[in-house]
């Protein structure tokens, strides 16, 4: 398991199951309180439904895989239904994502230092992560075939013996297996170009010759440095409300959906584990995909033909009713 997952499981545990079930033991767990606990989450803690949701499934894995260790007798979770359906929750997550405008993306990306604002081209325009981008190295990077592989992440999960995770790392990318070729993604022009630019004007450092350094050129550069001297400056100067950089990885999704890009095409570019997942988020950022569809059937079934055929039958019109 990723150390970044063990960490964030850690998390969830400290805060939403410790402090609501205590010392009970996972056999003396009822269906009863599962039910208190999601209604717990709920309004005492005032999660969302999809965090409710989150962590309502990951109690159940771990219920299953107690019954399959002989330490549960029951999974005490499948019985209990939440208070909030699992479409309502996806049309919830879908609402929730931001997609700055072009002209906001634009804008961001110029008010950052000279020296990352490659980072922002390659989130927006290849739908980078920010750790991905700052995993990028020279040898990624095909001018010659326009792409860009995507194999290696920098993570705050480093094992620091403490049993705490937070060390910095560079490793593979997050549900990937070391030595995987990783994913590989169309490298538009303009983003050849800010890229170029970078490489002219800014050293690699590394053996893996890393793209984005720390200040200093000789570290990994760190997210609480990226969010507080770069991101969160950036946004101020052009006076726009803070969000997310993950957004403008939304923004990369909306722009090629927009313009008819295969959502398959597109879930493999952004490394989905799945079209579902891809599809959970951005189905509706296909306005034109009935037309399309209209389009094909038509081609297809040939409605010429049809409209031909129509006209030779007796009561509706054309010659043959004359």
């Amino acid at each position: 398991m990723e150390n970044s997952s063990v960490k964030q499981y850690r998390t969830m545990l400290d805060r939403a199951v410790a402090p609501f079930f205590g010392a009970v033991g996972i056999r003396a767990v009822t269906s009863s309180q599962i039910e208190k606990w999601v209604d717990w989450m709920t309004h005492s803690r005032g999660y969302k439904p999809s965090t409710v949701r989150f962590r309502f499934n990951l109690l159940m894995s771990v219920f299953s895989w107690a019954m399959e260790q002989g330490l549960a007798d029951i999974n005490p979770c499948r019985p209990v239904a939440l208070p909030v359906s699992r479409a309502r929750t996806y049309r919830d997550q879908r609402a929730e994502v931001h997609i700055p405008s072009t002209e906001t993306v634009l804008a961001v990306i110029t008010a950052a230092p000279e020296r990352y604002r490659g980072m922002l081209w390659l989130m927006a325009g290849c739908g980078l992560r920010l750790g991905e981008a700052m995993g990028l190295g020279r040898d990624r990077i095909s001018f010659s075939h326009q792409l860009v592989t995507v194999d290696r992440q920098v993570a705050c999960d480093r094992d620091t013996g403490s049993g705490r995770y937070g060390s910095m790392r560079l490793r593979h990318v997050k549900w990937r297996e070391d030595g995987e070729r990783g994913r590989r993604v169309p490298l538009p022009d303009v983003v050849a170009l800010a890229l170029r630019r970078h490489l002219r004007d800014y050293a690699t450092w590394g053996e893996e010759e890393l793209l984005f350094s720390n200040v200093t050129g000789r570290g990994l550069l760190y997210p609480y440095y990226w969010y507080g001297r770069i991101w969160r400056p950036a946004l101020a100067t052009v006076g726009i409300d803070y969000f997310k950089p993950h957004s403008l990885r939304h923004f990369y999704a909306a722009s090629l959906l927009s313009q008819g890009v295969s959502i398959t095409e597109v879930s493999a570019w952004l490394g989905h584990t799945s079209v579902s997942f891809t599809e959970r988020y951005y189905s509706d950022l296909m306005p034109d995909a009935p037309d399309r569809a209209r389009l094909a059937i038509d081609g297809a079934l040939g409605a010429s033909r049809q409209e031909a055929a129509a006209t030779r039958m007796p009561g509706l019109g054309g010659a043959a009713s004359a």
